[in-house]
């Protein structure tokens, strides 16, 4: 190798290795964001995964709540479990029902005789989307028991119909009544009604657990 191309390969050491032309002394001293200047490591870079096109997605149990260990007389029951970001109103009685013991529930007497509806008597919760989400509801699970001289009819309503006439709940079996309540950003009422008692201590409560299960978009 000739003196001055020794030289030469001792100060570029990277152009001479790999046969090509010297690189520029320049573009080494501006760096990597010099204008123009083309660096692999930046194309190859991974990209940035983009964020939840919708960060509220979320379709299952939106809330539980649970009887196990109640003595029935409690005022209320307080949900169990809840989808991340819901809040879930505790289950009480209506004033006008009277409390009553029966374990592993909530459990009341003084349910109306007639053979329709009395729309102050009922059991009650709430269910509220996270802030800026919308909600929708599907389905809830009751299981609602009534005695032998109890209600031998009761439904479920909503809110978002101002309590209209609602869907059928059993009164002697777990039943899944059909909700179509949709894009509700705020608090929803729910009650849970029960007639048609033989006597006025009859009784019907709700046992076992009780569950909403809709979406969140």
């Amino acid at each position: 190798m000739s003196p001055v191309r020794h030289v030469v390969c001792s100060m570029l050491i990277a152009g001479c290795a790999s046969g090509g032309p010297p690189s520029n002394a320049a573009d080494d001293a501006a760096g990597d964001d010099a204008p123009g200047r083309s660096d692999a490591r930046q194309a190859d870079a991974p990209e940035r995964p983009d964020a939840p096109a919708n960060a509220c997605a979320f379709s299952g149990v939106l809330a539980t709540w649970s009887f196990t260990g109640d003595a029935g007389s409690q005022a209320s029951t307080p949900a169990t479990s809840t989808a991340q970001g819901v809040t879930a109103g505790d289950v009480q009685r209506a004033t006008t029902l009277t409390a009553v013991s029966g374990a592993n529930s909530i459990n009341s007497s003084n349910w109306p005789p007639a053979a329709q509806r009395d729309d102050t008597k009922y059991y009650a919760l709430t269910i509220t989307p996270p802030n800026g989400c919308m909600l929708d509801l599907a389905s809830a699970a009751v299981d609602a028991h009534s005695s032998s001289t109890g209600p031998t009819k009761a439904s479920i309503a909503t809110s978002a119909d101002s309590f209209g006439p609602g869907q059928t709940v059993s009164t002697t079996a777990a039943s899944t009544p059909a909700l179509t309540v949709t894009n509700q950003s705020a608090t929803l009422a729910i009650r849970i009604y029960g007639w048609t008692a033989s006597a006025a201590g009859g009784t019907m409560r709700l046992q076992n657990t009780l569950t909403l299960t809709g979406s969140l978009h």
